[in-house]
């Protein structure tokens, strides 16, 4: 009985364990006390943004893609984000076989990767980039100081930390909370909640490093049989003169229909024609009896 008492104060343990992890780190960003001398421009309390940018052509970029990603992830970093494409350059289609096509294409291979490391070991991924690459186009390294933001804030929120003020209500002679006083006390907590995060994140900025990296292998060529589709849509010769026939067929079927729709103007015809016969004969005889 009292072995299950003590397993039901682990779970306990571990919830006021986070809380006060969760208190410690959000502490942190209104922490004005420095272990050591700012005013050493080395000073390690300072709060330094370190961030690089390597752009570089590789022999193989997936392979490269793969041991960085790789080294990021053992070195307790992140790969915030891993991009690969393929520009094609040129396009080329050429007649390969009477039933088939050859499509050639050139295409350059490239990746884009944004790494947060650790900037301890920010220095040992910069330096392995360079053992993957043939060719450094170029590389560039910064180095932002933000040690007076992160102060700027930490003490306004050091300075802000007041209790809300109270008035008294004259009519009711009791306590009550000024809605404009509120609603000021509301505004300032938003305030220092925003600097609140913005230390935050500086910190986190500080502690992790930012890598850009883009890498490239040279051009390459890609050769692919297709069948080709002018040739596949041929109607072979016998049975172009079936089908030939066959509309032939149709189409004397079509004449007789219309000739034999029409029969009201073969009748007429015929009547007229009759007609012309009988005036043609009178005439005939007309001019014989003179």
């Amino acid at each position: 009985m009292r072995y299950n008492k003590l397993l039901l104060l682990v779970p306990l343990a571990l919830m006021a364990s986070c809380e006060n992890n969760a208190e410690s780190y959000i502490s942190s960003a209104d922490s004005v006390i420095m272990s050591e001398d700012l005013t050493a421009i080395n000073s390690p309390s300072r709060k330094i943004i370190h961030t690089a940018d390597i752009r570089c052509r590789v022999n193989n970029v997936y392979k490269a893609v793969d041991t960085l990603e790789k080294m990021v992830n053992t070195l307790g970093g992140l790969v915030a984000d891993s991009r690969m494409e393929n520009d094609i350059d040129a396009t080329q289609s050429v007649r390969y076989k009477t039933d088939s096509q050859k499509h050639v294409r050139s295409y350059t291979t490239t990746a884009h990767l944004t790494l947060r490391v650790p900037a301890i070991y920010l220095d040992t991924v910069i330096r392995q980039v360079p053992m993957l690459a043939s060719f450094i186009d170029n590389r560039t390294r910064q180095r932002h100081d933000v040690t007076l933001q992160y102060l700027s804030n930490a003490m306004k929120n050091e300075a802000a930390g007041v209790a809300p003020p109270v008035v008294a209500d004259k009519k009711k002679g009791g306590i009550r909370d000024n809605p404009r006083q509120t609603h000021i006390n509301a505004a300032k907590a938003d305030t220092v909640t925003d600097r609140r995060i913005a230390n935050l994140q500086i910190l986190d900025d500080v502690n992790y490093a930012t890598l850009q990296v883009e890498l490239y292998q040279p051009e390459m060529v890609d050769v692919q049989v297709v069948a080709d589709v002018n040739h596949a849509a041929v109607v072979p010769f016998g049975t172009r003169l079936q089908i030939a026939a066959y509309d032939g067929w149709q189409f004397s079927k079509g004449l007789l229909i219309v000739f034999v729709t029409a029969w009201p103007v073969w009748l007429l015809a015929l009547v007229v024609w009759y007609i012309i016969i009988i005036l043609r004969r009178k005439k005939l005889l007309f001019f014989a009896s003179k």
